[in-house]
């Protein structure tokens, strides 16, 4: 399995590479970004595209990681709660053995 793994990783890598290499002038290529807010117009200097397209793919992990971070924080409270739950069914499980031997 980690063999296969190891293979599917090297092609996705390989099929990485052959996309950047044969866009190399489209990613190198400069633009400007303009926002129009009615009241005031803002642009940016001239970007070559890769590093917008990285910007926004870092934007998008951000927003996986906080979204994904809200969703552990849930578990470890659901977790925590069937544990005490568990905790107290065993106290009450020992009671009752307790009461069963005398």
């Amino acid at each position: 399995m980690k063999s296969i793994k190891s293979v599917l990783w090297f092609l996705a890598v390989i099929f990485l590479l052959a996309v950047v290499v044969q866009n190399l002038s489209l990613l190198t290529h400069k633009e400007i970004i303009r926002l129009n807010l009615l009241i005031k117009e803002y642009q940016t200097e001239p970007i070559q595209l890769f590093l917008y397209f990285l910007g926004f793919f870092l934007i998008g992990l951000l927003f996986s990681y906080f979204y994904g971070l809200v969703e552990r924080l849930k578990a470890n409270k659901t977790i925590k709660n069937h544990l005490e739950t568990i905790r107290k069914l065993e106290e009450e499980i020992k009671i009752f053995r307790r009461d069963k031997d005398l």
